[in-house]
């Protein structure tokens, strides 16, 4: 991690960010906390979801999988004042999309053994993102079932009204007020990030309950463009080519995906031409939207994969 310069500005360099041996902190932590301001804890990889971290947890490939899905999300919300009437829907959201993810799972385990290669289990993610008003909780749940089959997705209209049993996403469709879906993505956990797949939920929380700053770190532009780029390389982007200029950073992140930041906030564009910007501070939620772009360009390739928006039923986990 470069300190600034006397004027504030990091100069005009172009470099390859290596990922961290460990931790999200490229440079020794003393000659971090020489540069940053004193915080509570020394990197993100460690911060609870008050601080802008992501809660993660790997979930049992059995029947036990719905369970920990609920006790896991539970415990990464323990120590924040949500309402109970959030809670609840939260829990059994995760605990559905958890139920829904176990035959994905086992699925995705058949055919890597079939092929002889390496089958992430699943996992849970949890973190906060935007502020005041706009605050929500994001829970997402990963397997490495990484086509989209649709004779085994259930959608939103397979199960009959009266059925007791695989409505699973008509649940969370109902829930999260059409707040979910499902992307490609890469696998948190371990030194090999395996490609796969999240589905997801996000629970509008009401401004009274948290702070408004809470879940977004406190620190300059500066430091969270060098935390994006290491939080990068840590989820797997491999090598990334850095300039920057003032307040002006460029990442380029692969031949199809390029990043700018000016200012607080980033901008790049999404595979399907349109471009997103997103306040810098959403540091998780940030990082995980462009390997979601990373990931899409790199499906878009594949031969026999759909071009263009697919719907959110036509995605869903079955």
């Amino acid at each position: 991690m470069r300190p600034p310069a006397p004027d504030g500005s990091r100069g005009v360099v172009g470099q390859s960010v290596t990922p961290p041996a460990a931790g999200f902190l490229a440079a020794p932590l003393a000659e971090a906390l020489a540069v940053l301001p004193p915080r509570p804890v020394g990197t993100l990889v460690d911060a609870p979801l008050s601080a802008g971290g992501c809660f993660v947890r790997p979930l049992p490939v059995d029947t036990t999988c719905a369970a920990a899905a609920r006790r896991f999300f539970r415990e990464a919300l323990a120590s924040l004042p949500i309402p109970s009437g959030i809670l609840h829907d939260g829990v059994t959201m995760a605990s559905e999309l958890a139920a829904n993810t176990l035959h994905a799972q086992r699925k995705a385990a058949l055919a890597a053994a079939r092929q002889r290669a390496s089958s992430a289990v699943p996992e849970i993610w949890l973190y906060l993102r935007g502020s005041g008003r706009n605050c929500e909780i994001v829970c997402k749940v990963f397997d490495s079932e990484r086509a989209f089959d649709r004779t085994v997705q259930m959608g939103l209209d397979k199960a009959p009204v009266d059925s007791v049993s695989g409505r699973g996403l008509q649940v969370v469709d109902g829930l999260s007020a059409g707040l979910w879906g499902c992307h490609p993505t890469l696998s948190r956990l371990g030194a090999a990030k395996t490609p796969g797949k999240a589905v997801w939920f996000a629970l509008r929380v009401p401004p009274s309950a948290l702070p408004d700053d809470l879940g977004r770190p406190r620190h300059g532009p500066d430091w969270l463009v060098d935390e994006l780029a290491a939080m990068l390389g840590a989820r797997g982007m491999g090598s990334i080519v850095r300039a920057d200029a003032g307040a002006i950073s460029v990442l380029s992140i692969s031949r199809h995906l390029t990043v700018w930041r000016h200012g607080p906030t980033v901008t790049w564009r999404a595979p399907s031409g349109t471009y997103l910007r997103l306040d810098l501070a959403d540091l998780v939620d940030v990082t995980e939207q462009i390997v979601w772009a990373h990931e899409q360009s790199a499906l878009a390739e594949t031969p026999g994969y759909p071009t263009g928006p697919v719907p959110v039923a036509d995605l869903a986990a079955s």
